[in-house]
């Protein structure tokens, strides 16, 4: 039963307020007190994994004096090796393989931290974080699991801010990508795209047998990477100048393309979404970035010259964040409510 329904249901018969819980409860939504244990049965889980992957980390740094770099590596190795062991001996779908493998992807990425700590390779953070992202993909792959694929997305997202955001033109990768004149807004569509990308796949996914691995809130959160992404760089083509250090030369011819690609993604998400009409989130994302990108754009024009200008941005900003907010609440009571309610994988 979808809100709009729900709410005629308890006007027509005149419920009042213990009546509507009693049939909130009865309709399965609101969250019962075994719900609740579930949930936090979960939440303690996840927590516990965290406590002990940084448990490991924080053991090898106390005693960091005591022991040689053969020790600290033989330390987290061992670690790594346990885990991918319990993963071997209680394969996914168990939780506790999908868990020695969340562990597993943790420990890969502090070995790699200790590398860089011990030797100085001279690799910037981004390849190490891309390294990371190559080797932990097998245990996403193999684990199956929402919560896997959600850290392995982190750790690529964390790469991909990196080159294409921090990274600046005397790196070998921007020597090549200079000879076109790329700048660094353009270049922030890449993983905006990526991760537009991922989202799309994953809600595919999400209709298969292997929908386990590929929750709703796992959708939302690479959509919100995307539309991260898209926003700023917008808001690096409307600022110009200046965000960036070391800008491309020719980068501002760039900027029309790069609002346009990103104004075509936010319509299309916009018309999937309008005619599933199953999620509001996207909605909400979509209103955000917006009216994030339209305030900026507003604030350059105007230049803050005068104490009437400042008025006129925070008019526009309540007004319009005012506006969606009223928008989206007639969507979430008049819309069918998702067929998934983010369950944790």
């Amino acid at each position: 039963m979808d809100r709009s329904t729900f709410d005629s249901f308890c006007q027509q018969r005149a419920l009042n307020a213990a009546a509507v819980r009693s049939a909130l409860r009865s309709s399965g939504g609101q969250p019962d007190a075994s719900a609740w244990r579930h949930f936090a049965a979960r939440l303690l889980h996840g927590a516990g994994l965290g406590a002990l992957g940084a448990g490991v980390l924080f053991f090898v740094a106390a005693n960091w004096q005591d022991y040689g770099v053969l020790g600290r590596f033989v330390l987290l190795q061992a670690a790594l090796l346990v885990s991918v062991g319990v993963a071997l001996w209680r394969p996914p779908p168990s939780p506790i393989g999908q868990a020695a493998l969340l562990l597993a992807t943790l420990l890969t990425g502090a070995l790699f931290a200790l590398f860089g700590q011990s030797y100085q390779t001279g690799a910037d953070v981004h390849e190490l974080f891309f390294a990371w992202a190559v080797l932990a993909l097998p245990f996403a792959l193999a684990g199956g699991s929402g919560a896997l694929w959600a850290l392995w997305w982190c750790v690529l997202n964390v790469a991909l801010a990196l080159l294409c955001g921090w990274v600046g033109t005397e790196h070998i990768f921007w020597h090549v990508l200079d000879g076109h004149a790329i700048g660094q807004p353009a270049l922030l569509m890449l993983p905006c795209l990526c991760n537009f990308a991922a989202a799309a796949l994953f809600a595919q996914v999400a209709k298969t047998r292997f929908g386990a691995a590929a929750p709703l809130w796992l959708v939302r959160l690479l959509t919100s990477f995307g539309f991260v992404y898209g926003t700023v760089a917008c808001i690096g083509v409307v600022v110009g100048e200046g965000l960036w250090r070391d800008q491309a030369a020719g980068a501002s011819s760039q900027g029309a393309v790069v609002v346009l690609l990103f104004v075509a993604l936010s319509v299309a998400i916009a018309f999937i979404t309008l005619r599933q009409r199953s999620d509001v989130f996207n909605m909400a994302l979509l209103a955000a970035s917006w009216i994030a990108i339209s305030t900026t754009w507003l604030g350059k024009s105007m230049r803050f010259n005068d104490l009437g200008s400042f008025f006129l941005i925070a008019f526009w900003l309540i007004a319009a964040s005012t506006g969606a907010g009223l928008l989206l609440m007639h969507w979430v009571r008049t819309w069918q409510a998702p067929a998934k309610q983010g369950d944790v994988a």
